[in-house]
């Protein structure tokens, strides 16, 4: 894992956490929406209709046309601002002419409500009218367009609507809302951490025990195995994974014990047990058989036969690996290791003399070691060839046998057969 890939890494109990949280602010912004804003707004509109209905019913009253244009009755106008209907507060009523003049005597203004509003404006319908221009808190406008009963304009008049009841109740509305969204935003954010290490914790777990099986440690095992959820799904599933690998591992260590590690390997990755077909290949061949051995066999119990024979082949099977060869099979008193096969090597000629000479120098100090214990002992005769082998399974389908065969390993053996103990005689190919 690269630096910049770490740094983008957000832990998991994170992520949930400010998912839910994020749902918890969707969901109370809408719930606000709802029981707050669609509220105040429908009660703006109301307002604006009952005020509206208001000059529609009582401003005709007030009207008088006149030949020199439209005059008002002051008092009649004036009940608009002044009366106390529930749901309707006039702040002040402003009447311009067809023209867009300001008509001081048609207008009033509530001085009690706007003071409320703005205290610094005097309670005139001039200041007022200068003064609305500018958005005073509060207060909105609702412009009216005035016309005859044959539609011609004789003005318009604009009311200013005090919203400070509905907006203040609003508020409370809000705050209380917003009261109730911390809390609630706290509560699912330590129960999202809550629920997140829940969920998260076994993930944690099972990637640590992923690594552990990584290393090649196939005890790894997930401690979420009892859960009855996905995540115990997922820890049992990985626990049989684990169980399976460290099955083949045992497998493989143990057809090691019987085969090459190479022919292991080789077996091991074929999908099927019969698909190693026979290949032809240049290999050096070694052939080595313990000297004497009739004559010792005749004379020891077999228990003291086979431990002779396993102190100079653990010698054999150490200095074959270590030199890079095969060690296909022991025959008795005898064993075949190839170089080249299934393992291609460069140099294998040099690799089994090499080899062979290692072979006879811990044989020698085997035997003085046995000699020196009073224990039979025996020499070892090596005889090595190179050519062409066929190298593939050989016997049938229920029982295979990995093997190596042509006439350079026939010559090897024939080789083999003339050393003496401690010898190692090579042929000219080699």
């Amino acid at each position: 894992m690269n630096i910049r890939a770490m740094r983008r890494r957000i832990p998991l109990r994170v992520t949930i956490a400010g998912f839910a949280a994020s749902l918890v602010v969707l969901a109370t912004l809408l719930v606000a929406f709802v029981t707050v804003i669609l509220p105040w707004r429908q009660k703006l509109k109301t307002q604006d209709r009952l005020a509206t209905q208001l000059v529609k019913t009582a401003l005709p009253l007030a009207i008088h046309l006149q030949s020199d244009g439209a005059h008002f009755d002051r008092d009649r106008v004036r009940a608009l601002t002044s009366g106390r209907i529930e749901g309707v507060g006039i702040v002040y009523e402003l009447f311009f002419d067809e023209k867009g003049h300001l008509d001081e005597d048609g207008s009033s203004v509530n001085a009690e409500l706007l003071k409320q509003l703005a205290p610094d404006v005097a309670p005139e319908p001039k200041a007022v009218a200068e003064r609305v221009a500018a958005k005073i808190p509060g207060l909105r406008r609702l412009p009216i367009n005035l016309v005859t009963l044959n539609e011609n304009a004789i003005g318009r008049i604009e009311l200013g609507l005090s919203s400070r009841a509905i907006d203040a109740e609003a508020r409370r509305t809000l705050r209380r809302d917003a009261m109730v969204l911390g809390a609630v935003l706290l509560f699912a954010i330590l129960s999202a951490f809550f629920l997140a290490g829940r969920i998260a914790q076994p993930l944690v777990d099972l990637s640590f025990a992923m690594g552990r099986l990584r290393r090649g440690d196939f005890d790894a095992r997930s401690p979420s195995i009892k859960r009855q959820d996905e995540v115990g799904d997922l820890a049992r599933a990985f626990d049989e994974m684990a169980q399976g690998l460290r099955e083949r591992e045992r497998l493989k260590g143990t057809l090691g014990r019987y085969v090459s590690g190479d022919v292991a390997d080789l077996i091991l990755s074929e999908a099927s047990d019969l698909a190693l077909p026979g290949d032809l290949k240049q290999v050096t061949v070694l052939f080595l058989d313990v000297r004497g051995f009739t004559a010792i066999s005749e004379r020891l119990p077999p228990q003291e036969v086979m431990a002779l024979l396993n102190a100079y082949f653990d010698v054999v099977v150490d200095r074959v690996a270590a030199h890079g060869g095969t060690l296909h099979k022991f025959m008795g008193d005898a064993a075949l290791c190839v170089w080249g096969a299934p393992r291609e090597l460069p140099e294998p000629e040099r690799a089994a003399v090499n080899c062979a000479l290692a072979i006879q120098a811990a044989a020698a100090q085997v035997s003085a070691e046995r000699r020196a214990r009073g224990l039979p002992f025996a020499d070892l005769g090596i005889g090595i060839n190179a050519g062409e082998v066929v190298a593939g399974n050989l016997g049938a389908a229920q029982r295979l046998e990995y093997t190596v065969i042509g006439d350079a390993v026939n010559i090897a053996q024939r080789i083999e057969s003339h050393a003496r103990g401690g010898e190692v005689l090579i042929s000219e190919s080699v």
